[in-house]
């Protein structure tokens, strides 16, 4: 709801990313499935509902964005993230639920575990995600190839979707994503037509099956330039004369900028720099504006371009905390979907540490949840509302010294969050405002301090209420 101030005195207050608020996010998902044309593709003039409350965004003249509660993606394959920290979507991914892992002989199905991670996720009203990637050995020698026959991923996918549309009567698993990071080898070795084939498969069974249910484009890399060719080359791509994008509700990337740039890290502003360039492909390609976009995985310090033992060289609280806000932040801003962090339930990888560098939890001990964990419900917070550009601007521009401004209108006022990821600069007040600032490095302690109509901010976001 946007709300316009009465002419009555103004109270400000600031909050620091070290407050979580307990306003929940009012959650509208798409139930709605797209129009289909008969081998499954998706009319170039069909709306989805879920591309009305996100889709919206992609360019600067938009200036409204509405947040779900599935905006707030995680990946767990562990299952403790419930009850520690506030997220709407589930994606499987490395859970040990890969079509491998789940048709064990030709069709032969172990559904056990994917159950068990199914039911939680329905206990805590969160919407899941399944990758439908590696195939088993008795269809081909390669996990990451196309198998012989299509038809055999086919019946894989039609018993997915036939057991999941309805399990213990709601909804199982919302979307299904038809391969992980086509552009990596450790994936996939096949061809960008290949590749385009498994989606024509995917989206003909979803409307033969299960129409209500999503369909989610093969998440690729972006970080590096080949990768963004590659994906380019499967946008391109047509199956029985469509053009692939025709086929999917959402298109997925992998957000990992580089570890680091010059003398600095990376951070959530380069991998922002990295779906600006995502999108300028997909524009060429000729996929509609409106088409969803979903960050399928996001972490930071990853050291290579695709799987490694290398960790992540290690980052303070207070900049995983910064990582996180701005990383939700920045992609409502910019109109994303989804937002998947990976991971929750981190292992440490030989020589110890793990390959990103932004944690929820301890490695290990995932019932120990950090504080970047804490700032995911930071964030849901923050964005409870409708986040808004000002004087003309797309939300969450960065002004002429390189300092952002979120602005969120919200029933009981405005909120606005300021930072700025390379410096620390004061940003003007009204004078009657009152500061809280950083008492000490762990999430959640602060103290009051008065600023004489300035605050001073910089990699870590400030949060400004004005009550209405």
């Amino acid at each position: 709801m946007t709300v316009t101030p009465g002419s009555r005195p103004r109270r400000w207050s600031t909050l620091l990313a070290v407050i979580a608020l307990a306003a929940p996010v009012v959650a509208t998902t798409a139930t709605a499935p797209a129009a289909l044309a008969q081998d499954g593709s998706t009319h170039a003039g069909s709306t989805h509902a879920g591309r009305v409350q996100q889709g919206r965004a992609h360019h600067a003249r938009t200036r409204k964005v509405h947040v779900s509660r599935a905006f707030f993606g995680l990946h767990d394959g562990s299952g403790r993230a419930y009850g520690h920290v506030r997220f709407g979507s589930l994606r499987l991914w490395d859970a040990g639920v890969t079509w491998q892992d789940v048709e064990t002989a030709p069709g032969v199905y172990d559904w056990d575990r994917l159950d068990s991670l199914v039911a939680a996720a329905q206990a805590h009203h969160v919407e899941v995600t399944l990758v439908l990637a590696m195939t088993p050995s008795f269809y081909s020698a390669e996990p990451t190839s196309a198998p012989a026959d299509l038809d055999d991923y086919a019946r894989y996918v039609r018993a997915v979707m036939t057991r999941y549309r309805s399990f213990d009567g709601e909804r199982g698993i919302a979307a299904y994503q038809v391969w992980n990071e086509g552009n990596v080898s450790a994936f996939w070795t096949g061809t960008p037509q290949q590749l385009a084939q498994l989606t024509a498969v995917v989206a003909r069974v979803r409307r033969q099956v299960d129409p209500g249910a999503e369909v989610v484009a093969p998440s690729f890399a972006i970080r590096l330039p080949y990768q963004r060719r590659w994906l380019s080359s499967y946008e391109r791509q047509r199956v029985r004369g469509y053009h692939v994008w025709r086929y999917v509700d959402a298109n997925a990337i992998s957000i990992y900028p580089k570890a680091t740039y010059g003398d600095r890290t990376g951070g959530p502003e380069d991998a922002m720099a990295l779906v600006g360039r995502i999108r300028h492909r997909l524009a060429h390609a000729g996929v509609p504006r409106h088409q969803k976009l979903w960050a399928t995985e996001v972490n930071y310090g990853v050291a290579g371009g695709g799987p490694g033992v290398t960790p992540a060289t290690p980052i303070s609280q207070r900049r995983q905390v910064a990582n996180v806000l701005r990383t939700y932040l920045l992609g409502a801003a910019d109109g994303l979907a989804r937002v998947f962090w990976y991971r929750y339930d981190w292992r440490t990888v030989a020589g110890g540490g793990t390959l990103g560098n932004t944690l929820l939890t301890v490695p290990g001990e995932w019932d120990r949840v950090t504080p970047a964990g804490r700032a995911v419900g930071t964030a849901r917070a923050w964005l409870r509302g409708r986040l808004v550009g000002t004087h003309g601007r797309r939300p969450c521009a960065a002004g002429r010294h390189g300092t952002y401004r979120c602005t969120v209108r919200y029933r009981g006022g405005v909120r606005t969050i300021y930072w700025n990821p390379h410096r620390r600069v004061r940003v003007h007040l009204p004078a009657s405002a009152r500061a809280l600032s950083v008492a000490g490095r762990v999430l959640g302690r602060s103290v009051a301090r008065r600023a004489a109509g300035t605050v001073r901010v910089g990699f870590q976001p400030v949060m400004v209420t004005r009550a209405r």
